[in-house]
């Protein structure tokens, strides 16, 4: 907001310079061409900066170290008044952290304060939704943010996933194949079409098929593999023997 405010002014200031030196018309084009530019630098400084929160942020969560990284996320409330949707953001930020960290009751409220476009933070908003029964909710919540998302694969997979959890195989079916016709040649949703058609997708690893940002939606399943992972590199449970349990 004070980005915007500080560009009318200036633009205000160029078209009184320009009224002065004859008719009040000849302010209009340096008003109008001052306008755009002084916004754009401004808004181009506020958003460096909170790039600057978000690489530090970045680099506690890298050495695991949670509770700096949030903190130094919500400094970047102090930007919430100078630029539009920086508050919206940062909402985003931290209700991805608490949803990663499995917090779904903190993260839910921050989650819902986020931009209603930004796909990711209504995903996870969808998946809470999804756990409580609401699929048609969770559906609509990433329909409304599908304008951004279109080009994303991992953004057709969830809401596939969705349809498949509320049973609607059918319409999954349909929806895995728009995805298809609006991001040609992606492997994953190719893989993903052939498992519903071929009613292979207990054996389906959707975290092979679309990387590893598909365990920002499932945190419980990173968690399960990295067990697995440990106890396939543990030499004790490879060379462990197993007995078939008595029949009751």
């Amino acid at each position: 907001m004070y980005n915007l405010l500080i560009s009318l002014g200036v633009a205000g200031l160029a078209f009184g310079i320009g009224a002065a030196m004859g008719q009040w018309v000849y302010g209009f084009a340096p008003a109008m061409l001052v306008l755009p530019v002084v916004y754009f630098l401004l808004a181009r400084r506020t958003g460096q900066q909170l790039e600057v929160i978000m690489t530090r942020a970045g680099a506690e969560l890298q050495a695991g170290r949670l509770k700096p990284a949030r903190e130094i996320i919500e400094t970047g409330y102090a930007l919430g008044p100078w630029q539009f949707l920086i508050t919206q953001q940062i909402h985003a930020q931290l209700g991805a952290l608490e949803f990663m960290q499995r917090n779904y009751k903190q993260a839910r409220p921050l989650l819902e304060k986020a931009w209603k476009r930004n796909w990711q933070a209504q995903g996870m908003l969808g998946i809470l939704d999804a756990r409580a029964g609401k699929h048609d909710e969770a559906l609509v919540r990433l329909g409304k943010a599908s304008l951004l998302a279109k080009r994303e694969p991992l953004y057709w997979a969830l809401t596939c996933w969705l349809l498949l959890d509320a049973k609607r195989v059918d319409e999954a079916q349909r929806k895995v194949v728009e995805g298809l016709e609006t991001v040609e040649n992606s492997k994953s949703l190719k893989e993903l079409q052939t498992a519903i058609a071929n009613d292979k997708l207990k054996r389906f690893r959707w975290d092979r098929a679309f990387g590893q940002t598909w365990y920002q939606f499932f945190p419980e399943q990173a968690q399960a593999q990295a067990q697995r992972g440990q106890a396939a590199n543990d030499p004790r449970m490879r060379n462990r023997k197993t007995f078939p349990q008595p029949r009751r």
